[in-house]
């Protein structure tokens, strides 16, 4: 039974694409090993089912199910890469704004130097 949700209705249509694509890339990898659909799905301990829908880029597929996926095809560093800070532009853009401009020598009160 697929769950309808608000976060999945009001998905924006670039994460949805996304979401398809990971799931078409998650076939192809698959397909490349030679794995049919219940292989793999036995491999992950879920149903042919929930498989296929992760596949297809279903958004309400749990974020777990795409984890065990990628761990079967041995590609879970690939989800380390997820959000990555490094790899936040808009982040990196804004952190960089609030750099000072000037950056000046720190005074020396006059009683530190006092021997």
């Amino acid at each position: 039974m697929i769950r309808n949700s608000i976060s999945t209705e009001g998905l924006p249509s670039s994460a949805r694409q996304a979401i398809e694509t990971v799931g078409n890339n998650i076939r192809t990898a698959r397909k490349r090993r030679g794995w049919s659909l219940d292989e793999m799905a036995g491999s992950m301990l879920v149903t042919r089912k929930t498989l296929s829908r992760l596949e297809s880029g279903d958004p309400a597929v749990g974020l777990s199910v795409l984890a065990v996926a990628l761990h079967c095809l041995i590609m879970t560093d690939d989800l380390k890469k997820v959000a990555a800070p490094e790899s936040d532009s808009v982040g990196l853009f804004y952190e960089q704004q609030r750099l000072p401009r000037r950056v000046r020598k720190k005074q020396t009160p006059v009683d530190d130097l006092d021997f």
